[in-house]
């Protein structure tokens, strides 16, 4: 039996096509990477998306790209965050148009991953007739646990191509108008004498009539709830468990098995860059660290001025969320990592006071004119019989996802940044060598390595785990010469930017020997000696 439904008053059509729309589909991401491959700049697959979509990088180095210290730039883990990924794919094509000796001298051995779109099968739901806040993939989920799949999907109840919010009178209602704009719902404050006056569900039918709206439907596991770190069991798009997902899985298998990526830098819904992180030395000591260590934190005062030099406009604050990409980057692949939306609205409220990114969202879209808000428009609610029912709000994902142009200026900035990033890089070189002839024979030699970059070769962290390549020093002799003292492998942990060691060895023969030194997320540097 079908249920109809009435709209109430005269509500404005507003296309599908709303002002977002003109974001990607995976199949428009996969051409417009195409259209960036030349000499240098490289396309190639890690994996596929659980509904089969390719998961791309492209990869922008002199060489090969495996030879270089990289930076892994990743989008588009949380389907919801379309503008990572246009941002992702802008910066990508802004480099792509840079003079050829410009893009040389900035990717001096060094090299840039990308990749755009992790999650392309939620990334499509932008472009799709029905568009609504889908964070997962194509991956089915039962997530009310009731045996049964996608049985109470999303309903467009007043028929504009988008799925906004039902705000509903109600005696139990724990939600009243914002006074800085009514549009918006806000929680009751009791301790202010207000009480609650709407239900604020989503946008549908509770087709299933187990009370909650739109809970089993198309949209899998969240990428970036599926990671391995502080994963949140039995949490609503995390998956079943640690990285069940086609795309983690691709995405780890990458991460750990490229060891020359240094930093992660992710564009999703959390953010670090702003505002440095905080060494907290409770946290950092546990037995399962749970904070940066205390030389990872220094560095990231550094990374925070270089991001804000470029940004010039202060981000939200967005903490980071159970079994995300950027913590597991970190905490389990010894990685240093960031992460950024990319774009926000400018904050509304004055110096000191904290603002809602909804306020700031809207008061930014009335200054340019833009129309993304649904308003409140009474329809008869077939779950709500005799209740005053309104169906309104946002569009899905505006706030952090604004028209696309508006996303120009912020990869223009964000390319700036990562400019800056690249150039700070850690540079590991063999200086000062020095051959000493001792007679019959016997030789000393002696060489330091230092880090002349202005970031570590890799993160503190980068030492408690297993997958990050120690400093080395390694000395390779020519046949007939013999090491009389000193070790042919020297390894150490981290160095620090402008930190080096010197290394010496005997050796007796006559002859070239090679010297190298360094680590994959460094460089290696060669150095070559005749002993005579």
């Amino acid at each position: 039996m079908k249920i109809k439904l009435f709209v109430v008053g005269v509500l404005a059509a507003i296309s599908p096509a709303f002002a977002q729309s003109t974001y990607s589909s995976s199949g428009q991401i996969q051409s417009r990477l195409k259209a960036l491959t030349r000499t240098n700049i490289t396309l190639s697959t890690i994996g596929k998306s659980s509904g089969g979509k390719d998961i791309q990088v492209l990869s922008l180095s002199q060489g090969d790209p495996s030879k270089n210290k990289a930076v892994l730039l990743v989008a588009g883990a949380n389907g919801t965050h379309g503008a990572g990924t246009e941002i992702a794919l802008k910066i990508a094509e802004g480099l792509a148009k840079l003079p050829a000796d410009s893009l040389q001298k900035l990717l001096h051995q060094k090299t840039l991953y990308i990749i755009p779109a992790l999650n392309p099968d939620a990334l499509d739901q932008r472009t799709a007739s029905l568009v609504y806040e889908r964070a997962g993939n194509a991956t089915s989920r039962d997530d009310d646990r009731d045996g049964r799949l996608n049985e109470d999907p999303f309903e467009d109840l007043n028929g504009d191509g988008l799925i906004t919010l039902l705000r509903v009178e109600d005696p139990a209602g724990t939600y009243v108008a914002s006074k800085e704009d009514p549009r918006v719902l806000v929680k009751a404050n009791a301790s202010k004498g207000e009480k609650g006056k709407y239900l604020l569900i989503s946008e549908g039918i509770d087709n299933d009539k187990d009370g909650n709206f739109n809970e089993d439907g198309a949209g899998g596991v969240n990428i970036d709830k599926n990671f391995t770190f502080d994963y949140p069991v039995f949490e609503e798009g995390a998956g079943e468990h640690q990285a069940s997902e086609p795309e983690t899985r691709a995405f780890l298998d990458f991460l750990y098995s490229h060891t020359n990526i240094h930093t992660v830098i992710h564009l999703g819904l959390a953010n670090n860059l702003s505002e440095p992180t905080k060494f907290d030395r409770m946290k950092a000591s546990r037995r399962i660290i749970a904070g940066w260590l205390e030389k990872d934190a220094a560095v990231t005062e550094m990374v925070s001025k270089w991001y804000n030099k470029s940004v010039k406009s202060a981000g939200p604050a967005l903490p980071q969320t159970p079994g995300n990409l950027s913590q597991t980057a970190y905490y389990h692949a010894g990685r240093f990592s960031f992460t950024t939306p990319g774009w926000w609205a400018p904050s509304s409220g004055k110096k000191g006071e904290t603002s809602s990114p909804e306020l700031d969202y809207l008061k930014w879209a009335d200054k340019q004119g833009l129309k993304t808000f649904v308003p409140w428009t009474k329809i008869n609610h077939p779950d709500f019989p005799n209740q005053n029912v309104e169906v309104g709000g946002l569009y899905p994902g505006a706030i952090y996802n604004p028209p696309i142009q508006y996303l120009d200026s912020a990869a223009i900035r964000h390319q700036e940044f990562l400019s800056s990033y690249l150039d700070g890089m850690p540079s590991t070189e063999l200086v000062n060598s020095k051959v000493e002839n001792l007679g019959n024979g016997l030789h000393r030699v002696t060489v330091t390595l230092v880090n002349k970059g202005l970031l570590p070769t890799y993160s503190e962290i980068g030492d408690r785990v297993r997958y990050i390549y120690k400093v080395s020093c390694k000395i390779k002799l020519s046949n007939g010469q013999t090491l009389v003292s000193g070790k042919a492998a020297n390894y150490r942990t981290t160095l620090q930017a402008g930190e080096s060691e010197q290394y010496s060895w005997l050796i007796n023969g006559n002859g070239k020997i090679t010297i190298e030194g360094g680590s994959p997320s460094s460089g290696i540097s060669q150095l070559e000696l005749t002993l005579k």
